[in-house]
């Protein structure tokens, strides 16, 4: 059903009066307003049908490398880069130059920000037969030991008040929390929206 009053905005913004929120309409607020541009990720759904701009999954072609702006520890190691798609590298990386001119290299260590569970590896879900959005290299996942899967709201680390603006970061790039979404898997994030 047509919301009339989204109709009137996007009269006003020069797009289709249609209704509805979508793409189009968004670049045109973004642009109205002077705001910068909030990426429209496709769904999982469509990721996983290969109808997305992320193509198959396990494509080595379409994964790049990044040196992440702060040091990442994986399993006690620092990293020198992560892989993931090309299309939401510079997202990850300008995110995370923003988690560190907001909290610091000290206060990213104390909230374990800086403890790295993966990026691309082609695998299913936890739990499920549907590959996960890592096998396109469009999740990542932060601090998996005090944010497993199971853990909820509060004893999850990454759902304390003071990561709401590490959420915020991700979320200003178009990323998805799970934890915010559905309170579970507080470690993860994507670069799809959820079903």
């Amino acid at each position: 059903m047509k919301d009339p009053r989204i109709c009137r905005i996007q009269q006003k913004i020069g797009v289709p009066a249609d209704g509805i929120i979508g793409p189009r309409t968004l670049e045109a607020l973004s642009k109205a307003l002077g705001l910068p541009d909030i990426p429209q990720w496709p769904t999982q759904a469509e990721v996983r049908r290969g109808t997305s701009m992320f193509g198959k999954p396990g494509e080595e072609s379409a994964l790049v490398s990044l040196v992440p702006p702060y040091s990442l520890l994986y399993e006690g190691n620092a990293l020198r880069s992560i892989r993931v798609h090309r299309l939401v590298a510079t997202h990850v990386q300008e995110a995370l130059r923003e988690v560190l001119a907001h909290y610091g290299s000290e206060r990213i260590h104390t909230l374990g920000l800086d403890l790295y569970g993966g990026s691309y590896n082609y695998r299913s879900t936890a739990g499920g037969r549907s590959l996960s959005m890592h096998a396109w290299g469009i999740a990542l996942d932060f601090a998996p030991e005090s944010n497993s899967y199971a853990l909820k709201k509060p004893r999850a680390t990454l759902s304390s008040p003071e990561c709401d603006a590490w959420w915020q970061i991700w979320e200003s790039h178009g990323a998805v929390s799970l934890g915010r979404a559905r309170n579970y898997d507080w470690m993860h994030l994507q670069f799809a929206r959820l079903d």
